[in-house]
């Protein structure tokens, strides 16, 4: 078969039309070009040029071997800068987020590199941990943004993005004050996510590590019902401090600091030995740069 040196040989000649100004094109020495092309020649079994005193020209085969040479050719460029590029291409982004970072950091992040990338088309796909990794195993997605360590999964790899301490969400006329210990918690009614959720997790191993029973009296699908359910007075509910970091006052309910939860960490996983395009990587960048500084 022929290789790429051969295939640039086989072109340069035909088009400069001598060994001699091919060489000077390609910056090569004229017997390694006149080595090659009598090598693809012999392989082929086919003679590409006529030598006369002017130079060289092609054979009728030549001819009709050039054209496949250079689509030949531009395919493997073609097939080199493909590899270079996600599946996705490079004039989108496809991103997954839980709910937490999905309130107010990545609108953010997403609003800044749409100013800066007009063109770029941009995909969210909400769902809870296991679903973004499998989304991002297959190809679906570029990027996951998860909760917790590294998903522990082959062929993913993961980058700690921040840590985002747990605060207390309390409808108004609660009597706690700005401050909460996590024993205080025992005894009072809580609203939670549902299970499946990393926030609530790490919720549940913060509780068993003080020894204090996880019963959440009532279960929502997302951060905005808890909230709305603590408004309503149905209970209190420990919430990731950066998805309310923007919020400001909401009615009828406030956030207090909570003692006794490690701060939670959200990273960005992504699949090994795939090449970040640029959108991506200045995604991951103003991730970092938008995430609220600790009260």
């Amino acid at each position: 078969m022929a290789d790429v040196p051969a295939l640039e040989t086989f072109i340069a000649v035909a088009r400069a039309g001598s060994i001699v100004r091919a060489a000077e094109r390609l910056g090569r020495t004229q017997p390694s070009l006149s080595a090659r092309l009598a090598a693809l020649e012999e392989a082929w079994g086919t003679r590409l040029f006529r030598r006369h005193a002017r130079g060289m020209s092609l054979t009728p085969e030549g001819t009709r071997l050039l054209p496949l040479a250079e689509a030949a050719l531009e395919g493997l460029a073609a097939l080199d800068r493909a590899a270079g590029v996600p599946i996705s291409g490079l004039d989108e982004l496809r991103i997954g987020s839980g709910d937490a970072l999905g309130r107010e950091l990545v609108p953010a992040a997403v609003a800044k590199l749409l100013e800066e990338t007009r063109s770029l088309s941009i995909r969210i796909l909400e769902g809870p941990a296991p679903k973004l990794v499998e989304a991002l195993k297959s190809g679906e997605i570029d990027l996951a943004l998860l909760v917790g360590p590294a998903p522990g999964e082959a062929g993913i790899a993961h980058e700690v993005l921040l840590e985002s301490a747990v605060d207390l969400l309390v409808p108004d006329g609660d009597r706690t004050g700005r401050e909460v210990a996590l024993e205080r918690l025992r005894d009072r009614r809580l609203v939670s996510l549902q299970r499946g959720s990393g926030f609530r997790r790490h919720l549940e191993e913060a509780f068993a590590a003080a020894g204090i029973p996880f019963r959440p009296a009532v279960e929502v699908g997302n951060l905005s019902l808890v909230r709305r359910f603590v408004a309503a007075g149905l209970g209190v509910a420990p919430v990731p401090a950066i998805a309310f970091a923007r919020d400001g006052a909401q009615a009828r309910s406030r956030r207090v600091r909570l003692r006794g939860v490690p701060p939670v960490p959200y990273g960005v996983a992504r699949r090994s030995g795939v090449p970040l395009s640029d959108a991506a990587a200045r995604f991951i960048t103003l991730l970092k740069a938008g995430k609220p500084r600790p009260a």
